[in-house]
């Protein structure tokens, strides 16, 4: 079976993720393969707009094939490490093809149904244009995993202020509400009519969609550290503040201050600068513990009881974090 199906119905071509028992999850072979088709596809006069679907009625995608990288890194964590770990090639191809996406001369459109997350919003999020219906449930779930939010998303982020922040730290579900209030996505249509979304009237109207908690995400999400943040939240007597409160307090320590320094960095960069960290970021996260137990726990094992390197952010030195954004091994 053919993770990848191709429909050209000019002067469009429509790339669709064909894993639906995965969630249309992204593995090697099919971002070699997307790669390979839209430097093809660049050249060719006749076509106009690349359009990304997913297959099955669950999701567009739910991301990359992580239990694939983890037992590819977890092996290499376990060897000698003489050798580069083989999951950095896995980064390395898939921040190509986002790259690629996001300078592609041609329009990029996904019409984003049910699950989209992690490098499934990478696939869709570098693109010129992301189209959500009601289905649609997004996440950049990477700090509940001890990872960070990468595929190009978090220089996107860092653009959509403390609401990006917000969305950045706690890793929640969002929809397209949310998505749309933050520039996540740059349209709105109903599920059933994607099919015919060149002949109907896409609303793209961010300014009047109300976003519960929305004063206080721009108050605390905007503070200068996450323990400020998480003071924050602590003080206040919201029940939003609770909540995500104790979301921040299950997710990986590391990972925040990792995540809130990149956002930051982000913000007064270009794109290449951004995605080209993601790279060096995701190398280092995958030569350490966090991102292998949180994969273990949630994924794996699926018990939800993360053992973090590190109990609180207030054990973690700048040395720590000094780590991540000096690590030079890959090269």
């Amino acid at each position: 079976m053919s993770f990848i199906l191709l429909s050209e119905k000019l002067p469009y071509v429509y790339i669709t993720l064909n894993r639906p028992e995965a969630l249309n999850a992204l593995n090697h072979e099919m971002i070699l393969e997307i790669t390979k088709l839209l430097e093809i596809y660049s050249t060719r006069n006749d076509i106009e707009v690349i359009i990304f679907r997913g297959a099955g009625d669950k999701a567009f995608c739910a991301g990359g094939d992580i239990k694939l990288v983890y037992n590819i890194g977890r092996n290499w964590l376990q060897s000698d490490r003489k050798k580069a770990n083989p999951a950095w090639k896995f980064f390395a191809d898939e921040y190509k093809l986002n790259a690629l996406i996001h300078n592609y001369p041609k329009k990029v459109m996904s019409l984003c149904h049910g699950i989209v997350m992690g490098g499934g919003y990478g696939l869709a999020g570098n693109g010129s244009e992301v189209i959500v219906c009601e289905t649609t449930r997004f996440a950049m779930p990477e700090t509940a995993i001890g990872f960070f939010p990468d595929v190009g998303i978090g220089w996107k982020l860092s653009k959509a202020g403390a609401l990006g922040m917000y969305i950045a730290l706690t890793g929640n579900i969002f929809g397209s509400d949310i998505m749309l209030a933050s520039g996540l996505a740059t349209h709105y249509l109903p599920c059933k009519d994607f099919d015919n979304f060149n002949t109907v009237k896409l609303k793209t109207n961010a300014d009047n969609i109300a976003i519960n908690n929305y004063e206080e995400i721009e108050t605390i999400f905007s503070l200068n550290s996450v323990q400020a943040i998480l003071k924050e939240l602590s003080k206040s007597k919201s029940d939003f503040a609770r909540k995500t409160l104790d979301t921040l307090l299950i997710r990986s320590p590391l990972s925040l201050l990792v995540t809130f320094k990149h956002i930051k960095m982000a913000k007064l960069e270009d794109y290449e600068a951004a995605i080209a960290r993601d790279y060096q970021l995701a190398c280092a996260f995958f030569s350490d513990y966090d991102v292998y137990e949180g994969i273990r726990a949630q994924l794996v094992d699926k018990d939800k009881a993360p053992n973090w390197k590190y109990s609180s952010i207030l054990n973690i030195s700048k040395a720590d974090i000094d780590y991540y954004f000096k690590f030079v091994d890959h090269i």
